[in-house]
């Protein structure tokens, strides 16, 4: 079943200016797919169409099959979880805990204290139940927003930017989190290696469609990202060089996770190359000899 569809989608904001055109993409159950692009892309601007904020728009989004329109938005909005970019403009309520009601509670949804502790549990917060939101590091408010939407129990999550503004550790544990549910998800955002870490397959926006893929195939497609002003991530460029210099590699990885794969298998390949190379040699029982390989490394052997 299609949780959410798109069909040529369209919209323009109130100076003319076009925000998005003929955007079509559909996400089945259980999904996890990004839209990356650069900042200006629409991408903030297509996940706020999708949950009936920005109207009015030509084209269709379907939700659970439903279209889409400003008669019914609220009603289907009930389906859909937007984290926003900001978590500051998502919290308001005095404690973490009424923060994660007040949405349960606004739906008048049943069992409010299930879902609150169904919504802390789910995003590892259950100790600032009691905490004031608004004293939080960023990275916890991001969760105690997700908390929030994780209580309603959405069949889509719409996340936009989630590891936007995040130190290194609070953007790990994020991601780590965001991989573990298993949730229908469309992500909003320019982390490419954030976003291989959790989704399936990738769309690239830039008002339209550019090109879509799972995250390994849109890293070989490094013009297509420059032309829009999005690089390849750093590990992707590394083992790049590395298949350049003669060591070749499968494919490009996007993560750290994928890279650690990657490289696993260049140096399981090697290390038996060289191995069958040292002892293709004939040495004097305890003597010394180096020899070079055609890539120019030199390898030292001892041979008693």
């Amino acid at each position: 079943m299609k949780h959410l569809e798109l069909r040529d989608v369209e919209f323009h904001y109130e100076d003319g200016t076009k925000a998005l055109n003929g955007v079509s993409m559909a996400l089945e159950e259980g999904d996890k797919v990004a839209i990356i692009g650069p900042n200006g892309a629409g991408k903030s601007t297509l996940l706020h169409l999708i949950a009936g904020f920005r109207t009015p728009f030509s084209g269709e989004v379907r939700i659970g099959g439903k279209l889409l329109d400003h008669r019914n938005a609220d009603l289907l909005r009930k389906d859909l979880g937007l984290l926003f970019q900001d978590p500051d403009d998502q919290i308001f309520m005095p404690t973490v805990e009424e923060d994660v009601a007040f949405g349960p509670r606004n739906l008048k949804l049943e069992d409010i204290e299930g879902r609150v502790a169904n919504g802390l549990r789910s995003t590892g917060i259950e100790a600032l139940a009691k905490r004031r939101p608004h004293r939080l590091s960023y990275g916890m408010k991001k969760r105690v927003a997700l908390a929030g939407i994780m209580a309603m129990d959405p069949k889509v999550l719409l996340l936009d930017e989630p590891t936007s503004g995040l130190d290194p550790r609070s953007r790990t544990e994020l991601i780590k989190l965001l991989k573990s549910m298993n949730r229908t998800m469309l992500i909003a955002t320019h982390d490419i290696e954030a976003a291989a870490e959790i989704v399936d397959r990738a769309i690239v926006l830039n008002v339209g469609v550019v090109t879509e893929g799972t995250m390994k195939e849109l890293v070989t497609a490094k013009d297509v990202l420059e032309n829009i002003g999005l690089e390849v991530p750093p590990v992707s460029k590394l083992f790049g060089v590395l298949d350049a210099m003669g060591y070749e590699v499968e494919s490009l990885p996007v993560s750290m996770d994928q890279a650690v794969e990657e490289l696993t298998k260049v140096i399981d390949r090697e290390g038996k190359h060289l191995h069958a190379h040292i002892h293709e040699h004939d040495h004097t029982k305890g003597g010394k000899h180096v020899h070079e390989h055609s890539r120019g490394r030199k390898e030292e052997s001892v041979v008693e």
